[in-house]
């Protein structure tokens, strides 16, 4: 057992790959033994890939000319140039985030659902040692154990035909009470989830989410929302969840 004590601020700095290999590697003995820690050091790094992926661009755009003084306009120096872009970079990041909760918090509750699973997939689809509490070896006891917690029947979806075994499952907190992602795989070590959470606002269509490289489509039959996320095409999306949305009908009847 790792007897270092590791710091938040060592587990930024391991983020930012900025530790010398030996506390590097004490940092991950230690990620290794706390599965709470190495969860959120996951979810750090799901979070700055976004915004790496959102703002990369915006290093290599010109300078607003509103955001330019007259003496930056007269001198023009790189590192006013650079001072200005990390400023603008700094009040978009800031608005987009406050915007995103304001505009979020006044719309269909789908868009969290949406989000949740977008995140939960991000953050367990890239373990190894821990992408699920319950292994699908122990899929009966998951189930009524999923289940209990849900208040509903929970299933596992068979997704043979599509190339994905089930992994196994995890509980979740949801927005409204609990909730769990069951988690697949392909030949190719490519992995899919399904998001459930309960829901009480009655049924709804089959629709997608296309805005990051981690699709999303969502549904809801009244008793449980669904929202399978992966980083596959729409069309393949679309026939899985259609498959998920047979069986869980019918498995439901």
């Amino acid at each position: 057992m790792s007897s270092v004590l590791v710091s938040e601020d060592m587990l930024h700095a391991y983020i930012d790959d900025r530790l010398p290999p030996d506390e590097r590697a004490e940092v991950e003995r230690y990620l290794g033994e706390n599965a709470v820690d190495a969860n959120r050091v996951a979810a750090y790094r799901a979070q700055r890939q976004l915004l790496k992926q959102t703002f990369d661009t915006v290093l290599h755009e010109a300078v607003p000319r509103r955001l330019e003084t007259a003496s930056m306009r007269s001198q023009r120096t790189p590192w006013a140039r650079v001072a200005a872009v990390f400023v603008w970079i700094a009040v978009g990041s800031v608005l987009g985030w406050v915007l995103r909760d304001y505009r979020d918090a006044r719309t269909s509750p789908d868009v969290e659902l949406v989000q949740r699973a977008r995140m939960a997939h991000v953050i367990y689809s890239a373990e190894t040692r821990r992408a699920v509490e319950v292994a699908a070896s122990q899929e009966q006891d998951m189930i009524r154990w999923l289940s209990r917690r849900m208040n509903t029947a929970v299933r596992v979806p068979n997704l043979t035909e599509f190339g994905f075994e089930a992994l196994g499952g995890r509980l979740l907190p949801g927005s409204r009470g609990p909730a769990c992602q069951l988690m697949y795989q392909n030949a190719a070590g490519k992995r899919l989830t399904i998001y459930l959470s309960r829901d009480a606002l009655g049924e709804r269509p089959v629709r997608y989410s296309d805005q990051d490289t981690v699709h999303v489509v969502f549904w809801s039959d009244g008793t449980l929302a669904f929202a399978v996320s992966a980083e596959l095409n729409r069309d393949e999306l679309a026939r899985i969840a259609s498959l998920i949305e047979r069986q869980s009908r019918t498995q439901g009847g």
